[in-house]
């Protein structure tokens, strides 16, 4: 009988503790990124290599919340790394560069769709700062 407690107590540590760990670890919150400023704009980004390390998934910061907005395009190890920004204009293919020895964020325009958005809105080239993001 005493060996039947300690199965039931042991299974039931197991249902309250299971979710939680699920929780703990969900794959959709990266937890390392960048944050950009200039005069103008602010811009935060994160990288997820969860889901595959050779093509990681990128979010930025939109009304609080991190939302995805493309993947990383090219990437050299302690150099560059370039990703594309789905949201940023609606018609027009653009993408962002960041120099990890300088710190800098350039903006790229990839090809201009309908021409429809206003291209004096892209921004400089700015200063970013690594940052950690906790969830």
């Amino acid at each position: 009988m005493n060996l039947y407690k300690k199965n039931i107590f042991l299974i039931f540590l197991f249902f309250i503790f299971f979710p939680l760990h699920l929780f703990a670890n969900d794959s959709h919150f990266p937890s390392s990124g960048f944050d950009c400023k200039d005069e103008q704009y602010q811009f935060e980004f994160i990288f997820d290599r969860s889901k595959d390390m050779d093509n990681p998934t990128v979010y930025k910061r939109i009304n609080g919340n991190f939302r995805e907005i493309g993947n990383v395009i090219a990437e050299k190890q302690g150099a560059y790394v370039l990703w594309e920004d789905k949201d940023f204009f609606k018609t027009t293919d653009f993408a962002w560069s960041f120099d990890k020895v300088t710190s800098k964020l350039s903006s790229i325009v990839l090809s201009v769709g309908m021409g429809i958005e206003d291209l004096s809105l892209v921004p400089k080239p700015m200063t970013c700062i690594q940052k950690i993001y906790y969830y």
